[in-house]
C-alpha cells in the first residue's frame, strides 16, 4: 500500500476471504468496509451511478488481477465492488 501502510490479507480454510489495513490519519475512524463480487467492475459502475449511488475511487487494478470500486449508496452507505474489469 505504499505510503498508505501495511495491508495484510486473510484466509479461511485456504481461501482468501479478506484484507486489514492500519487506519490513516484522514480516516475519520476505523470501520469494514464490505466488498461484492461482480461479474465485471465496469458495467457495475454504471449500474451503480445510474441507480442513484456514487463511484469514490477506482476502477482500480489489485494484485491478483482483480480491479475494485468503493462506492456510496443512495442513503451514503459505504460499499466496494470487486471483479474483472470488463
Amino acid at each position: 500500500m505504499g505510503p498508505m501502510g501495511l495491508y495484510q490479507t486473510f484466509a479461511i480454510d485456504g481461501t482468501q476471504s479478506g484484507g486489514i489495513m492500519t487506519k490513516t490519519p484522514q480516516t475519520p475512524g476505523p470501520f469494514w468496509l464490505y466488498y461484492f463480487n461482480v461479474a465485471a467492475v465496469e458495467a457495475a459502475m454504471t449500474r451503480v451511478k445510474s441507480g442513484g449511488g456514487q463511484v469514490l475511487n477506482g476502477p482500480h487494478q489489485v494484485p491478483g488481477g482483480s480491479w475494485i470500486i468503493q462506492c456510496f449508496d443512495p442513503q451514503g452507505a459505504m460499499f466496494a465492488l470487486v471483479g474483472p474489469k470488463s
